[in-house]
C-alpha cells in the first residue's frame, strides 16, 4: 500500500507519488478523490492568487510537509481516470505532469525523464540515455552511452529530482550545447569516444 499525502489546500484529495524539482517546482504530481474536489483544485490552479487561486500545494503526511509550486499552468498536462466500485463511492485518479516529461524543450534542451523506481533492474543511465540522445543537438552513438554519462553527470548536467515519492522517480536533464561540443570534440580526439564500439 502506497504511503498517501493529505493537502492543506484541499484535506479531500490524497497523493500517492509526486515529484518536486530543483526550484521546488511540479514535475509530476498523482491525486486521487472525488471528481468535484478534483475539479475545484484544478480550478484554484489556474487562477490569480488574488482571486482565490493557488500557486503553491503542500503535501503532508504527519510532521512531513512538502511545498510544491505550479507556475504558468499552460506548462502542465493532465491525465485522469474514473474508478466506479470503490467503498468510497466514485473517484477521480487524476496525474499532473510538466510537458517536458513527454515533449523536450528542444530550443532551451531541457528534458524530464520519469522513470519507474520499482521496475526492473535496469540501471538508471539506461533509462535515461535514451531520453539524452533524443535531447542532444550533437550525434552521439549508442557505445558512447559511458563515458557520455559519465561527463553529463560530472556537469551536473543530469540530475534526480529534488525529492520524488512514490513508485516515480523524476530526472533533469539539462544540456549547453556551448559546453558539450568542445567536451564530446575533445573526447574523440582522445580516443575516449570512438566510431567503432
Amino acid at each position: 500500500m502506497p504511503e498517501l499525502y493529505t493537502l492543506d489546500e484541499c484535506l479531500d484529495l490524497y497523493a500517492d507519488a509526486f515529484c518536486i524539482g530543483r526550484q521546488r517546482e511540479c514535475l509530476f504530481l498523482s491525486l486521487w478523490g472525488r471528481d468535484t474536489a478534483l475539479q475545484e483544485l484544478l480550478a484554484r490552479l489556474t487562477l490569480p492568487t488574488a482571486d482565490n487561486g493557488l500557486d503553491t500545494l503542500h503535501l503532508c503526511q504527519g510532521d512531513t510537509r512538502h511545498a510544491m509550486v505550479f507556475g504558468d499552468m499552460d506548462r502542465y498536462s493532465r491525465r485522469s481516470a474514473r474508478l466506479r466500485q470503490t467503498r468510497f463511492g466514485t473517484l477521480v485518479h487524476v496525474w499532473i505532469f510538466d510537458q517536458r516529461c513527454i515533449t523536450p524543450d528542444r530550443a532551451n534542451l531541457h528534458s524530464i525523464a520519469l522513470l519507474d523506481d520499482e521496475g526492473g533492474n535496469c540501471p538508471v543511465d539506461d533509462q535515461l540515455w535514451p531520453r539524452v540522445r533524443e535531447l542532444c543537438p550533437l550525434p552521439l552513438l549508442d557505445h558512447w552511452r559511458a563515458p557520455v554519462m559519465t561527463l553529463l553527470h560530472a556537469q551536473h548536467a543530469v540530475l534526480p529530482a529534488q525529492f520524488s515519492q512514490g513508485p516515480i522517480q523524476a530526472w533533469e536533464i539539462s544540456l549547453d550545447e556551448s559546453d558539450l561540443a568542445p567536451r564530446l570534440s575533445g573526447m574523440i580526439r582522445a580516443g575516449v569516444l570512438t566510431s567503432e564500439p
